[in-house]
């Protein structure tokens, strides 16, 4: 019997997750996105990651706060866009060693229904393809 499988993102209480495994140690996936390229990878062109509570802003409109900062482990910030698709919302980007690779699990919680569950998952699917462009580089 062939089983068939939902292609459909996972809608569960608001939130959306997309996670890898990438071939790099903790430290290196961390010393990446703390740079410039690393935090426009997740926050957008301009946005950066600073101390707990630090405001950030992209040019695309994106904005929030640094909510949590844990060396090598997790950041957390909320997120709100202008036009309103989404926020204030939050979004945890945990670090997780798998031996010499790093699994990066991004969860983005408290989203209303009226978001595209699909275009938000494929969104941070591309955070993490430019994360693992930017540690090969």
């Amino acid at each position: 019997m062939t089983e068939i499988q939902d292609t459909e993102p996972l809608k569960e209480s608001g939130t959306v997750s997309a996670s890898r495994s990438v071939p790099a140690p903790v430290k290196d996936v961390w010393k990446a996105l703390m740079t410039k390229e690393g935090a426009e990878a997740l926050l957008g062109e301009g946005g950066e990651i600073g101390l707990k509570g630090q405001t950030w802003n992209s040019i695309n409109g994106k904005s929030g706060v640094i909510r949590s900062l844990h060396p090598l482990e997790q950041v957390r910030f909320s997120i709100r866009r202008e036009d309103g698709k989404f926020g204030p919302s939050l979004v945890s980007v945990d670090l997780t060693p798998e031996g010499d690779k790093t699994l990066i699990a991004i969860t983005h919680t408290n989203l209303t229904d009226d978001v595209d569950f699909a275009w938000l998952t494929s969104r941070w699917e591309a955070a993490l393809d430019r994360i693992e462009v930017h540690l090969a580089s």
